[in-house]
């Protein structure tokens, strides 16, 4: 089981949820796919502060780590809803700049595992899921 050095439990939970599983900290870091887990940490530490959910510090967004299954954010077969997905604002530097070191040197030790990420959008959405980027690059989607 990876345990990232750079996030909390409550950056990437629900509040609701994270309140009510307090506690089960080994379960709810299982949650996540380790492959994911890995990649956000070493964004983090590569490129600064990345804010996931922010609602611990009263901030509105509880939704951009894992979602359940009934959430209305996001597509029906959301990978957020499988541990497998995330969504990032950096603060010292540009989404896009993160984006473009991401698609352009995908096989870097800090992007080894991510196989998917989000255009046009003010984050970053990535992801890890089932898809064979050795053969067909990074999945690129678009909103």
């Amino acid at each position: 089981m990876f345990i990232p050095d750079s996030f909390e439990l409550y950056e990437l939970f629900p509040r609701y949820f994270y309140s009510l599983h307090r506690g089960a900290e080994q379960k709810l870091w299982g949650v996540f796919d380790d492959r994911l887990l890995y990649s956000m940490d070493r964004l983090r530490k590569r490129y600064g502060p990345l804010v996931a959910n922010d609602w611990y510090w009263g901030g509105r967004n509880q939704f951009r780590g894992w979602r359940p299954t009934d959430c209305g954010i996001g597509a029906e077969w959301s990978q957020h809803k499988y541990g497998r997905a995330i969504d990032l604002k950096p603060v010292k530097v540009s989404v896009d700049q993160i984006r473009a070191d991401i698609l352009g040197n995908p096989f870097c030790e800090d992007f080894k595992f991510i196989t998917c990420v989000e255009m046009g959008v003010s984050w970053l959405h990535m992801d890890v899921r089932n898809h064979d980027k050795a053969k067909y690059g990074i999945l690129r989607i678009y909103p």
